[in-house]
C-alpha cells in the first residue's frame, strides 16, 4: 500500500504533458490485450485443409512428367533408339502383316505416324518383306521393338518357282511353299550340357554358363520359368524358345533337410540366412517328417515354401 502511494506522488510531480504521455500509454496497452484476447473468438475454428491441394498438385506434377517422359520415348522411338524396357511401354503387339499394313491397327500397338509413314513409302515403292528378319531392317523400328513383335509377324508364304523339266523347248515350272526351318530343338534343360544349349536353343555364351551355374545352386530346375530368374536372361527370348523347353524333375538333387549343414543349406538360392535359421530353430529332435510338417513348424510363407518344396528330402537323421 506504502508503494502505491509513492507511485501515485512521483505521478503528480510529473508535469501534465507526462502524465497524459502515460495515461495514454495505458490506453493502448489495454487496447492492445482486449484485441489479443478477442482476435482467437472472432476466428472461425474450421481451418483450411491444404491436403487437397497437394493432392492436386502432386497429381499435377505426375502428369506432366508422363507427359514429358511420353515425349522423350517418343523422339527416341523416331530414332529408333529404345531400349527394351522402355519399348516394352510402348508396344502392345497383336499379329499383323507388314505387307498389309493397316495404319490404325499400326498405331495402336504404340507405333509412331513417322514409322507408319516409312513403312507405308517402303511397299509403295515395290518393297516387300519376305522373311522376318526384313522388317528389323527398316530404319526407325529399333531391335528392341523387333524383338517384342517378332512372335506376332505374319507372312503370307512364299512361293518359289523352281525349275521342274524340260520335256520341250519350253520351261515347265512347279510351285513348291517355301518352309523355314524350326531354328530350335526340343530340349530337356537339367541334362543338357553347354554344346546342347548353344546348338538346340541358340543361347549364347555368357548365358550357357549363367544357365549351368545357376542350375548347379540350384540343384537342377524343377520348372521352365526358373530360367528368368537367371540373371540377364532376357524374357523377349525366353518367349520364343520356351515351346521347346522340357524339365525332367527326377533329375534334381534334392536336400536331405534332416542332416544338411547349415552352410551348405545356406548357399541355396531359396534359403537366404533368415530362412535357413529359422529352419534349424525349428527342426525336432528327430527331424521332420514330411513336407507339411516342415510347413507348420518353420511357417516359411507360401512363395518360398512353394519354390523350395521341389529340392526337400525328409530322410532320416544321422
Amino acid at each position: 500500500m506504502e508503494y502505491l502511494k509513492n507511485l501515485l506522488k512521483s505521478f503528480m510531480t510529473l508535469s501534465k504533458s507526462e502524465q497524459k504521455g502515460i495515461f495514454i500509454l495505458f490506453v493502448l496497452i489495454f487496447i492492445i490485450s482486449i484485441i489479443n484476447i478477442l482476435i482467437p473468438l472472432l476466428q472461425s475454428n474450421s481451418r483450411i485443409d491444404f491436403d487437397k491441394f497437394k493432392s492436386e498438385i502432386n497429381q499435377f506434377n505426375s502428369r506432366q512428367n508422363q507427359i514429358e517422359d511420353s515425349l522423350f520415348l517418343l523422339k527416341k522411338q523416331s530414332a529408333g533408339e529404345l531400349t527394351y524396357e522402355e519399348a516394352r511401354k510402348l508396344i502392345n503387339p497383336i499379329a499383323f502383316n507388314p505387307n498389309k499394313i493397316d495404319k490404325s491397327e499400326f498405331l495402336d500397338m504404340g507405333f509412331n505416324e513417322k514409322q507408319f509413314r516409312t513403312i507405308k513409302n517402303y511397299l509403295e515403292k515395290g518393297g516387300r518383306f519376305r522373311e522376318k528378319e526384313d522388317f528389323r531392317k527398316i530404319y526407325c523400328v529399333s531391335d528392341a521393338e523387333y524383338n517384342i513383335i517378332e512372335p506376332f509377324l505374319q507372312l503370307e508364304t512364299d512361293e518359289l518357282e523352281i525349275y521342274n523339266s524340260k520335256k520341250n523347248k519350253n520351261e515347265d515350272f512347279v510351285l513348291l511353299k517355301k518352309v523355314s526351318p524350326t531354328p530350335f530343338v526340343y530340349t530337356e534343360i537339367n541334362a543338357a550340357d553347354s554344346s546342347m544349349l548353344a546348338c538346340n536353343l541358340k543361347l549364347k555364351a555368357y548365358l550357357i554358363e549363367r544357365v549351368i551355374k545357376y542350375r548347379k545352386l540350384l540343384g537342377g530346375y524343377y520348372n521352365a520359368n526358373q530360367l528368368m530368374e537367371v540373371y540377364g536372361f532376357p524374357e523377349y527370348y525366353f518367349d520364343k524358345i520356351e515351346p521347346f523347353l522340357a524339365v525332367d524333375t527326377t533329375l534334381i538333387d534334392k536336400l536331405g533337410i534332416n542332416n544338411i549343414e547349415f552352410r551348405k543349406l545356406l548357399k541355396h538360392p531359396y534359403f537366404d540366412y533368415e530362412t535357413t535359421k529359422t529352419v534349424f530353430k525349428s527342426k525336432p529332435k528327430n527331424g521332420f517328417s514330411n513336407f507339411r510338417e516342415f510347413k507348420e513348424k518353420t511357417s516359411i510363407n507360401d512363395s518360398i515354401a512353394n519354390k523350395i518344396k521341389h529340392y526337400l528330402y525328409f530322410g532320416a537323421p544321422n
